[in-house]
Protein backbone atom coordinates (compact mmCIF):
# COMPACT_ATOMS: atom_id res chain seq x y z
CA UNK A 1 0.00 0.00 0.00
CA UNK A 2 2.72 2.38 0.79
CA UNK A 3 3.98 1.68 -2.39
CA UNK A 4 1.34 2.95 -4.41
CA UNK A 5 0.82 5.67 -2.64
CA UNK A 6 4.68 6.84 -3.39
CA UNK A 7 4.16 5.79 -6.70
CA UNK A 8 1.34 8.15 -7.42
CA UNK A 9 2.64 11.17 -5.45
CA UNK A 10 5.47 10.73 -7.54
CA UNK A 11 3.71 10.67 -11.01
CA UNK A 12 1.76 13.75 -9.70
CA UNK A 13 4.06 15.10 -9.12
CA UNK A 14 5.92 14.60 -12.29
CA UNK A 15 2.72 15.37 -14.32
CA UNK A 16 2.27 18.54 -12.21
CA UNK A 17 5.83 19.76 -12.67
CA UNK A 18 5.18 19.74 -16.31
CA UNK A 19 2.48 20.83 -16.92
CA UNK A 20 3.78 24.60 -16.35
CA UNK A 21 6.50 24.00 -19.29
CA UNK A 22 6.39 26.53 -22.27
CA UNK A 23 5.56 24.16 -25.16
CA UNK A 24 8.37 23.42 -26.65
CA UNK A 25 7.16 22.00 -30.32
CA UNK A 26 7.90 23.59 -33.05
CA UNK A 27 5.10 24.55 -35.51
CA UNK A 28 5.28 22.46 -39.16
CA UNK A 29 5.50 25.86 -40.97
CA UNK A 30 8.89 26.64 -39.36
CA UNK A 31 10.43 22.80 -40.27
CA UNK A 32 13.73 23.16 -41.99
CA UNK A 33 14.40 26.70 -40.84
CA UNK A 34 18.20 27.76 -40.78
CA UNK A 35 18.25 28.67 -37.39
CA UNK A 36 15.51 28.16 -34.67
CA UNK A 37 15.62 30.50 -31.40
CA UNK A 38 15.38 28.23 -28.37
CA UNK A 39 12.50 29.91 -25.77
CA UNK A 40 15.58 30.79 -23.59
CA UNK A 41 17.04 32.91 -25.86
CA UNK A 42 13.53 34.71 -26.89
CA UNK A 43 12.70 35.25 -23.46
CA UNK A 44 16.25 37.18 -23.40
CA UNK A 45 15.43 39.25 -26.45
CA UNK A 46 12.20 39.84 -25.92
CA UNK A 47 13.23 41.44 -22.01
CA UNK A 48 16.21 43.42 -23.70
CA UNK A 49 13.97 44.74 -26.88
CA UNK A 50 11.51 45.51 -24.09
CA UNK A 51 14.28 47.63 -22.17
CA UNK A 52 15.61 49.32 -25.64
CA UNK A 53 12.50 49.93 -26.81
CA UNK A 54 11.06 51.81 -23.17
CA UNK A 55 14.15 54.10 -23.03
CA UNK A 56 14.54 55.41 -26.92
CA UNK A 57 10.86 55.09 -27.31
CA UNK A 58 9.14 56.09 -24.38
CA UNK A 59 6.34 57.26 -25.30
CA UNK A 60 5.72 55.34 -28.82
CA UNK A 61 2.07 54.94 -29.89
CA UNK A 62 0.90 52.30 -32.38
CA UNK A 63 -0.45 54.59 -34.73
CA UNK A 64 2.71 56.87 -34.66
CA UNK A 65 4.74 53.22 -35.37
CA UNK A 66 2.51 52.62 -38.09
CA UNK A 67 3.16 55.76 -39.53
CA UNK A 68 7.24 55.63 -39.20
CA UNK A 69 9.54 57.15 -42.13
CA UNK A 70 11.11 54.94 -43.70
CA UNK A 71 14.52 56.07 -41.75
CA UNK A 72 12.59 56.14 -38.11
CA UNK A 73 11.53 52.08 -39.61
CA UNK A 74 14.80 50.76 -40.10
CA UNK A 75 16.33 52.54 -36.86
CA UNK A 76 13.61 50.98 -34.65
CA UNK A 77 14.14 47.89 -35.95
CA UNK A 78 18.19 48.20 -35.72
CA UNK A 79 17.45 49.20 -32.01
CA UNK A 80 14.25 47.38 -30.80
CA UNK A 81 14.79 44.17 -32.75
CA UNK A 82 18.36 43.62 -34.14
CA UNK A 83 20.94 44.63 -31.55
CA UNK A 84 19.18 43.20 -28.65
CA UNK A 85 19.28 39.95 -30.57
CA UNK A 86 22.60 40.27 -31.50
CA UNK A 87 23.69 40.48 -28.30
CA UNK A 88 21.86 37.44 -26.92
CA UNK A 89 22.58 35.35 -29.75
CA UNK A 90 25.74 36.61 -31.52
CA UNK A 91 26.14 38.55 -34.77
CA UNK A 92 26.58 35.72 -36.89
CA UNK A 93 23.83 33.97 -35.66
CA UNK A 94 21.51 36.85 -36.45
CA UNK A 95 22.75 37.11 -40.21
CA UNK A 96 21.39 33.63 -40.79
CA UNK A 97 17.84 34.51 -39.45
CA UNK A 98 17.92 37.66 -41.73
CA UNK A 99 19.14 35.51 -44.64
CA UNK A 100 16.35 32.90 -44.29
CA UNK A 101 12.31 33.86 -44.28
CA UNK A 102 11.55 30.72 -41.95
CA UNK A 103 14.13 31.50 -39.67
CA UNK A 104 12.84 35.21 -39.23
CA UNK A 105 9.56 34.03 -39.14
CA UNK A 106 10.16 31.79 -35.98
CA UNK A 107 12.39 34.52 -34.51
CA UNK A 108 8.97 36.69 -35.12
CA UNK A 109 6.70 33.93 -33.46
CA UNK A 110 8.93 33.64 -30.59
CA UNK A 111 9.33 37.34 -30.04
CA UNK A 112 5.49 37.51 -29.57
CA UNK A 113 5.42 34.61 -27.52
CA UNK A 114 7.06 36.39 -24.69
CA UNK A 115 7.08 39.87 -25.59
CA UNK A 116 4.62 40.43 -22.87
CA UNK A 117 7.10 39.98 -20.14
CA UNK A 118 7.58 42.62 -17.96
CA UNK A 119 11.48 44.04 -17.27
CA UNK A 120 13.20 46.69 -15.44
CA UNK A 121 13.87 49.65 -17.13
CA UNK A 122 17.94 50.55 -18.21
CA UNK A 123 20.25 52.68 -16.13
CA UNK A 124 19.77 55.74 -17.05
CA UNK A 125 23.33 56.62 -17.69
CA UNK A 126 22.97 53.52 -20.20
CA UNK A 127 20.14 54.50 -21.91
CA UNK A 128 21.43 58.14 -21.98
CA UNK A 129 23.98 57.03 -24.25
CA UNK A 130 21.38 54.68 -26.29
CA UNK A 131 19.02 57.82 -26.86
CA UNK A 132 22.26 59.10 -28.05
CA UNK A 133 23.48 57.10 -30.28
CA UNK A 134 20.12 56.09 -32.07
CA UNK A 135 19.84 60.08 -32.87
CA UNK A 136 22.91 60.37 -34.60
CA UNK A 137 22.15 56.90 -36.47
CA UNK A 138 19.13 58.47 -37.48
CA UNK A 139 20.54 61.15 -38.51
CA UNK A 140 23.25 59.45 -40.26
CA UNK A 141 20.19 57.33 -41.86
CA UNK A 142 18.52 60.53 -43.15
CA UNK A 143 21.76 62.35 -45.00
CA UNK A 144 23.05 64.10 -42.65
CA UNK A 145 26.83 64.12 -41.56
CA UNK A 146 27.42 62.96 -38.31
CA UNK A 147 31.36 62.66 -37.09
CA UNK A 148 32.20 59.53 -35.56
CA UNK A 149 35.25 60.99 -33.67
CA UNK A 150 34.75 62.35 -29.55
CA UNK A 151 33.98 66.18 -30.20
CA UNK A 152 36.34 68.64 -28.42
CA UNK A 153 35.57 72.21 -27.41
CA UNK A 154 38.17 74.29 -29.91
CA UNK A 155 36.89 77.75 -28.38
CA UNK A 156 40.11 79.75 -28.72
CA UNK A 157 40.88 80.92 -25.19
CA UNK A 158 42.89 83.99 -26.21
CA UNK A 159 40.28 86.28 -28.17
CA UNK A 160 41.85 90.40 -28.82
CA UNK A 161 40.06 92.54 -25.96
CA UNK A 162 38.79 94.89 -28.60
CA UNK A 163 37.44 91.92 -30.88
CA UNK A 164 39.28 93.21 -34.04
CA UNK A 165 39.48 90.48 -36.79
CA UNK A 166 37.66 87.44 -34.79
CA UNK A 167 34.97 85.58 -35.78
CA UNK A 168 32.60 87.43 -33.43
CA UNK A 169 32.97 90.78 -35.69
CA UNK A 170 33.71 88.85 -39.52
CA UNK A 171 30.32 90.68 -40.58
CA UNK A 172 31.97 94.30 -39.56
CA UNK A 173 35.44 93.21 -41.13
CA UNK A 174 34.01 91.27 -44.46
CA UNK A 175 31.98 94.91 -45.13
CA UNK A 176 35.34 96.71 -44.25
CA UNK A 177 37.09 94.66 -46.96
CA UNK A 178 34.47 94.77 -49.55
CA UNK A 179 33.66 98.62 -49.02
CA UNK A 180 38.13 99.23 -49.50
CA UNK A 181 37.97 96.86 -52.74
CA UNK A 182 34.94 99.25 -54.62
CA UNK A 183 37.22 102.18 -53.56
CA UNK A 184 40.39 101.17 -55.18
Amino acid sequence: MLKKIILSSIGLLLIGCTSNSVNTTIPAEFANADYLLSNENAIQWAMKSHQVEECIYPNLTKIQREHFSKEDAYIHSQYVFFYPLEKVIGEEYVKMIQDDKKSMDYAQYQYKKFKERKTDPLPLVQCETLRKKARDDLAVVQGKYKNGMVEENTKETAKDENGVATNENKFFFDIIKWGAAFLL
